[in-house]
């Protein structure tokens, strides 16, 4: 068992697959169930997507992020050096009329919001840091 991992991850879209294999690692050798697996997986990829995405970073910047196991729950921690951004202050998207009238993207906070049971976010030295618990649900579930 790994309690805690820490990844530093290049600012750039192709490194999410990297991201994700070692998340998958984490999560094997920590004995995470298959649904912790895939909620951590989609947030993590939405929040480091969106750093990625939408912040002003300079070339060869870094995301931090670290994996820690604690009491019933696993902890996801986002830094990044970019602008500072709280994602919990961030409006919800409108309801969509219809299916036909939906735009693809602006639901990823939303889905963050329900696949983690709590998330805080800081801006201390420079850094964002986005911070996402998960509860730890038996294996068997």
């Amino acid at each position: 068992m790994t309690p805690a991992e820490r990844i530093d991850s290049p600012a750039e879209l192709p490194a999410l697959v990297a991201l994700g294999e070692q998340v998958e690692r984490f999560a094997e050798a920590n004995g995470l169930p298959g649904s912790t697996l895939f909620a951590v997986q989609l947030c993590l990829e939405e929040a480091v997507s969106n750093v990625i995405r939408h912040a002003v970073l300079p070339a060869g910047a870094r995301i931090g992020v670290t994996l820690e196991r604690a009491a019933g729950e696993l902890v996801v921690s986002i830094t990044d050096a970019g602008p500072p951004f709280d994602p919990l202050a961030a409006a919800a998207p409108a309801p969509h009329e219809s299916l036909e009238s939906a735009a693809i993207g602006g639901q990823g906070i939303v889905l963050m919001r329900r696949f983690c049971h709590d998330m805080r976010y800081q801006h201390v030295g420079g850094l964002n840091r986005l911070r996402l618990a998960f509860p730890l649900e038996s294996a068997s579930t």
